[in-house]
């Protein structure tokens, strides 16, 4: 009798977490750019005022900052995030001693400034350039440490830059901002590449696919070797399936460092996703070379190996997998799947059970358990418990079906074991034919008698 195991249950599937993203990754998106809050913003517009009554609130920076630079062929602005700002001591002098110093800046250089969040303050400064203006925010900074009330992030980002239209230049030093925040308080950055790939991060985490790749096709106008920019802009074809684009980018990644993990496996991944598993494994062997220690490189060759039926160098993989990352349910899986391949089921036992400690609805699991109990003449219950449950989570999966018939079959509860084949059978499942030949056979000799 046909004795199918773990028969590819879900090794087709493929997910687009699973490619690396860039080293800038964040864990967190970023909140649209813009005022934080209505009433943050307002108490920071009656701080200033006070002291500034005629302090540009936001939504009038923008337009007033461009009215000022409109006859010069280059200008800067520089947006001045206040460190800490919500949890500082005086929060209202920290701002207006910043404020004090952007607007004896804009005094001495025909410059204009104004809010653009509660806790962020813009310049915008005609006739310079963004790496002109490091030397105005070392000023800011050095002037705000002698007050000793704080510190301030500071995104600097010039125009003209490639094809950006003026009104642009403001988001963009709102963008080095955000890049700056890498490097801790108190920090500058003019608006680079590096900037537009944080931005582009973001749009991804953020799930906007089409903003995430706008922005890293500007870093590579800015930076046409920048490895992460290429391995990001790969992420995004490949999470949309345009795998030749992705893999394009992965190597040309690869091949500016050749000392970098991240593009050579996700190349791997991508031919994976093609289903071309001899150049997927010569990319994951790359990868393993460069780092033995990544998690996903361990993984993926793992089930490379098993889809391909090499099931010892998948046990070694997948071992190495769950090692790497004991959290793993899909390892703990897969790894019980290649111990079923090669009859060690006290092991799978194991590894299923496993999984079902991180993930206790897992359908996978919970059917393969079953299945396992019932091979092994062992709590009988809880294995018909399992299997009912896995079907119940995934009626459409055959496997599931096909078990639970075989433990309806067992019990001589025949009409649930032939309603469970045949949905298996109409599901593709042909390890069934023999079961419900069976059970209609003996129908048609209790039928003759």
């Amino acid at each position: 009798m046909s004795d199918q195991k773990s028969g590819g249950i879900h090794r087709s599937q493929t997910s687009s977490s699973a490619f690396l993203l860039s080293r800038s990754d964040i864990s967190e998106p970023a909140a649209e750019y813009g005022t934080q809050s209505d009433a943050a913003a307002a108490w920071t517009i009656e701080a200033l005022t006070r002291v500034f009554p005629d302090a540009i609130g936001p939504g009038r920076i923008l337009e007033a900052g461009l009215a000022q630079v409109a006859g010069a062929d280059r200008f800067a602005v520089m947006a001045f995030r206040i460190d800490d700002f919500h949890q500082a001591a005086e929060p209202e002098t920290l701002i207006q001693e910043a404020a004090g110093i952007v607007d004896e800046i804009c005094r001495d250089r025909n410059g204009i400034w104004g809010i653009v969040d509660a806790d962020v303050l813009a310049c915008f400064l005609p006739e310079t350039d963004g790496e002109a203006c490091l030397e105005t925010a070392d000023a800011v900074r050095e002037k705000l440490a002698e007050s000793r009330n704080g510190t301030v992030t500071i995104g600097i980002a010039g125009y003209p830059v490639l094809d950006y239209d003026r009104p642009s230049i403001l988001k963009n030093a709102q963008k080095a901002v955000v890049h700056a925040e890498f490097f801790g308080p108190d920090s500058r950055v003019v608006f680079d590449s590096v900037s537009l790939n944080i931005s582009g991060d973001n749009y991804y985490q953020a799930g906007d696919i089409d903003g995430a790749v706008a922005e890293f096709k500007k870093a590579l106008e800015l930076d046409a070797e920048n490895v992460n920019v290429l391995n990001s802009l790969g992420v995004c074809h490949g999470v949309c399936e345009q795998y030749d684009q992705a893999l394009e980018c992965f190597l040309e990644a690869a091949r500016l460092d050749p000392e970098e993990v991240m593009p050579v496996y996700n190349a791997g991944y991508v031919c994976m996703c093609k289903g071309d598993y001899a150049r997927a494994l010569e990319y994951f062997r790359q990868a393993e070379a460069l780092d033995k220690n990544v998690f996903e490189v361990a993984f993926q060759a793992g089930r490379v190996y098993l889809e391909t039926g090499r099931y010892i160098q998948a046990k070694t993989h997948l071992e190495a997998a769950v090692d790497l990352n004991p959290g793993s349910s899909a390892a703990h899986r897969y790894l019980g799947d290649c111990y079923m391949e090669i009859d060690r089921d006290a092991d799978a036992a194991t590894a299923y059970k496993n999984v079902l400690k991180i993930r206790p609805e897992d359908a996978e699991a919970l059917s393969a358990l079953g299945y396992l109990y019932e091979m092994r003449s062992r709590n009988a219950d809880i294995a018909l418990m399992f299997c009912q449950r896995a079907v119940e989570m995934a009626p459409d999966n055959a496997l599931f079906r096909q078990r639970l018939g075989r433990l309806y079959f067992n019990r001589n509860r025949y009409d649930e074991a032939l309603e469970e084949f045949e949905a298996a059978r109409g599901l593709g499942d042909t390890a069934s034919d023999e079961y419900m030949e069976m059970i209609k056979g003996g129908r048609s000799k209790v039928s003759d008698g």
